[in-house]
């Protein structure tokens, strides 16, 4: 008999089978994107939640509805060319702002055909929709002082830029909303150049630091370590192998601060990206 325990959180609620089946379906993009990432000899580790979840419980995270990947700029660059040849296109699609004309963000996704996922409160975005696998890419960045806080700043506009729509839909007070719209009037082309200086700014040095130019935990402006991508091992996921950090705790610790390995409240242990629209198919069965 299948459990009909739920999820409350906003958005639509997931059945404990939709959210084994979304685990299914990430796992399923992870494996590709490895299977190119190795033959092509392209570096990636695993981030956020899904290296948690390899540390801590050698899989998901319970809770977890989504698969987190992050690679430096280059590698991202290489990765991004080898899908046009390598993906397997019957099953799966490389979305980031060069391949997608509606898509706001500077990170990339795999997207899984055949579903449909709307995330809450993004309905009027105009980019394809599916059970997505982020793939996030960590520029070069500045290690301190003046030239550290300008490049940090400069992360934020675009990213404010791009997020746009979004607030001027969804923000409480009337002003921010106000001037959210003013920046809808700022053109994509526009935005779409700013991501290709922030992520380029600092190309060909290897700077201690580096950063997601277009994501905004606390994190992102203090800088992560390069050597976290240079050294790297293998930890297991869902009966498989995927790449890590080495320095995996170090790593955990800067995310998620010391005690990453203590589970929240039951209270929190809800997915953290909702769906307004769901549609799996025949997808992760």
């Amino acid at each position: 008999m299948k459990t009909r325990k739920t999820f409350t959180a906003a958005g639509h609620v997931y059945t404990q089978e939709e959210l084994r089946r979304l685990q299914n379906i990430g796992l399923e993009m992870l494996i590709e994107l490895d299977r190119i990432c190795r033959k092509e000899g392209i570096r990636y580790i695993m981030d956020g939640g899904t290296l948690l979840g390899a540390v801590r419980y050698k899989g998901f995270i319970p809770w977890d509805d989504d698969v987190d990947i992050c690679m430096l700029q280059g590698e991202y660059e290489r990765f991004r060319k080898a899908c046009r040849t390598e993906l397997d296109q019957e099953r799966f699609f490389f979305q980031d702002y060069t391949t997608d004309p509606g898509y706001r963000w500077c990170h990339g996704k795999l997207l899984r055909k055949g579903t449909s996922f709307y995330r809450t409160g993004q309905d009027m975005l105009t980019m394809k929709r599916g059970v997505f696998l982020d793939i996030f890419n960590y520029a070069g960045m500045p290690e301190k002082g003046f030239r550290k806080g300008l490049f940090n700043l400069e992360c934020l506009v675009w990213r404010k830029i791009a997020y746009a729509p979004l607030g001027a839909r969804h923000e409480a007070h009337p002003f921010a909303r106000a001037f959210f719209k003013m920046l809808c009037l700022v053109p994509e082309a526009l935005l779409r150049r700013g991501y290709e200086k922030v992520n380029h700014r600092y190309a060909g040095k290897q700077t201690r630091l580096v950063r997601s130019p277009g994501w905004y935990f606390t994190q992102e402006s203090e800088g992560y370590l390069r050597r976290w991508w240079d050294e790297t091992c293998e930890l297991e996921f869902e009966g498989h192998s995927f790449f890590a950090p080495q320095d995996h705790d170090g790593y955990l610790r800067h995310l998620y601060g010391d005690d990453y390995m203590t589970p929240p409240p039951k209270a929190k242990q809800v997915p953290f990206v909702m769906a307004s629209k769901l549609d799996l198919g025949d997808c992760g069965l």
